[in-house]
């Protein structure tokens, strides 16, 4: 196993990415775990800076959305990117530590809130690590930018649409949570735009760039139909920002701007249909057969639940039960869990290309393999159930006179949930012993691998 501390070019830079992401991925399912543990032992533990619930949960929310999407963008970018336009990339040097600064100021940020948990908005999204946050996304976009000016075709391929599509709403995303909050009303505006462009958008975007590339060239597959694919690019893109301010309904934002998240919300189903059709038929089409690819299709039917899930939150009926309860997490998960799965498989799929070393998919990565599916999927249901019984009783005891947040109406409401946030824990506990075994498979399938072809990446600067 040869991996250069300064790589020559995108093979080399992907190679890299390969063995960071697993290591981002169990340090993220390592803090959840503690989360969902103090969560339910909070009792038998001690209570001071670092063992407490919202300090390990903005620690779980910096982890799976900053540094396990940050790892992702960045193998995606190294890998996807320059394949999908069909040439080397310009000023590759900037793009080795541009995409090394992602992942690195998402560690930081982290590594910020741990060691200085009582400054760590004077240090971290309030001010300095922000702004070197902007910094490097901003050389990120002005690099994907060159690159794509520098191609002299016309058209792309989908994937390096949807990375280029990510890393622009990244950087949006930043920008927003820089926004000043002059009144109350504000914090409910920049928290649904953030989570709308980070999430919604930038999550979505660099799953979608992984299955258009996973489900054509490892299956020997042609991409059904384009225009298709920009359905659901521009789709994504125009719907997916305004649909988070739904989740406020009946708060101080304006009346017109939760309608009009509701509606846009609906209209969701047009580019989910439109990528839906083109996966099936394209998988439909294809001439070989990948078992790295085995979490795809999963991956595909976890994203269009979580899609679904957003699309019915938005009926009239549902929407005051489900508005700012666990159900609103479980888009935020959906998405997640569907590119961590994605990015594992194409983990698996690179390995063999860039390392020349075989996959043994022995009883190991079946065990993975199940234990992500069951584990996503639990998460899913798990907190859709939370959020719709502790929805409906708040709804109930306020019609009632009988609040529900304290008291005996807030015995009442936890006997209906508390196990579910106990099962979230064993849920968390499967989640980081099945990132443990699939570093494990990663770092064997690496050294000790039978040796196989390496793909030579043949681009042009033409």
């Amino acid at each position: 196993m040869k991996i250069k501390l300064f790589p020559k070019n995108e093979q080399e830079l992907s190679k890299l990415f390969v063995l960071i992401f697993p290591l981002t991925l169990l340090l993220s399912h390592t803090i959840s775990f503690l989360k969902n543990a103090y969560f339910t032992f909070a009792n038998l533990l001690p209570t001071n800076a670092v063992f407490n619930y919202g300090f390990l949960d903005r620690l779980d929310t910096q982890s799976s959305l900053g540094l396990v999407f940050g790892a992702s963008l960045s193998l995606s970018f190294s890998y996807l990117f320059s394949k999908s336009l069909g040439r080397t990339m310009v000023l590759f040097p900037l793009v080795f530590l541009t995409l090394l600064g992602v992942v690195g100021t998402e560690f930081l940020d982290i590594l910020v809130n741990f060691l200085f948990e009582n400054t760590a908005y004077d240090l971290g999204n309030s001010s300095l690590l922000i702004l070197l946050k902007i910094l490097v996304v901003f050389g990120l976009f002005g690099l994907a930018s060159l690159n794509l000016l520098a191609k002299k075709e016309a058209s792309i391929f989908a994937s390096a649409q949807f990375i280029y599509g990510a890393v622009v709403f990244y950087l949006i995303s930043l920008f927003i949570v820089r926004a000043e909050l002059n009144i109350f009303s504000d914090i409910f505006f920049i928290n649904a735009l953030y989570t709308s462009t980070h999430i919604y958008v930038g999550i979505t975007f660099i799953y979608l760039a992984i299955i258009h590339f996973l489900m054509t060239r490892p299956l020997e597959a042609v991409l059904f139909n384009k225009t298709l694919s920009s359905i659901t690019f521009w789709g994504f893109l125009f719907l997916m920002p305004w649909t988070n301010f739904k989740y406020y309904y009946g708060s101080l934002l304006p009346n017109w701007i939760e309608n009009i998240s509701i509606y846009l919300s609906m209209s969701l189903l047009v580019p989910l249909i439109a990528f839906l059709v083109n996966f099936i038929k394209t998988i439909q089409s294809k001439e070989a057969d990948n078992k790295s690819l085995e979490l795809v299709n999963f991956s595909v039917i976890l994203f269009s639940i979580t899609t679904i899930f957003h699309i019915v939150s938005s009926f009239e009926n549902l929407l005051p039960i489900l508005g700012i309860t666990n159900f609103v997490n479980v888009i935020s998960y959906g998405y997640v869990g569907s590119l961590v799965l994605a990015t594992i498989s194409l983990s698996y799929y690179l390995i063999p290309k860039l390392f020349g070393r075989e996959v043994a998919y022995s009883r190991l990565e079946n065990i993975i393999f199940a234990g992500f599916k069951f584990s996503y999927l639990l998460v899913l249901i798990n907190n859709a159930v939370i959020g719709i019984n502790s929805g409906y009783s708040w709804n109930a005891g306020a019609n009632a006179g009988n609040p529900t947040i304290y008291g005996e109406g807030f015995g009442i409401v936890w006997n209906l949930i508390g196990f579910n946030f106990s099962l979230n824990t064993f849920v968390s506990l499967i989640l980081l012993s099945t990132g443990f075994l699939y570093l494990i498979s990663v770092l064997r399938a690496i050294s000790s691998g039978e040796v196989t072809t390496v793909e030579e990446m043949v681009f042009t600067n033409e």
